[in-house]
């Protein structure tokens, strides 16, 4: 008689991790979808896009990536997005006066 043994196994999605003091994390979180990235930013969903796109001359490596949040549904952090926009400010920032062009003042 020959029996064999048959094992199966299962993938089993681990939960999310359990935070200590979970409630203030998730308070500070906020996700953005690519609209209200585009609202925040006041530029078009379309420089988004070539920001993200490595093979775009736009295309921007520090900008922040989105991640996926289900299905086709992507999203970004906002404090990633402020933390870009603030850093953007710092090194755009004209600190001499000549470097911009009277009529523009």
């Amino acid at each position: 008689m020959n029996t064999s043994l048959q094992v199966t196994s299962t993938v089993v999605p681990s939960p999310a991790p359990i935070l200590a003091n979970n409630s203030t994390i998730s308070a500070k979180l906020r996700v953005l979808r690519i609209q209200q990235v585009a609202e925040k930013l006041s530029i078009g969903k379309s420089t988004i896009y070539d920001w993200l796109n490595v093979k775009s001359p736009r295309y921007d490596e520090s900008f922040p990536k989105p991640f996926k949040l289900g299905g086709k549904a992507i999203g970004w952090l906002s404090s990633e997005v402020d933390a870009w926009l603030l850093n953007r400010v710092a090194l755009t920032r004209v600190t001499d006066l000549s470097e911009i062009e009277s009529d523009t003042l």
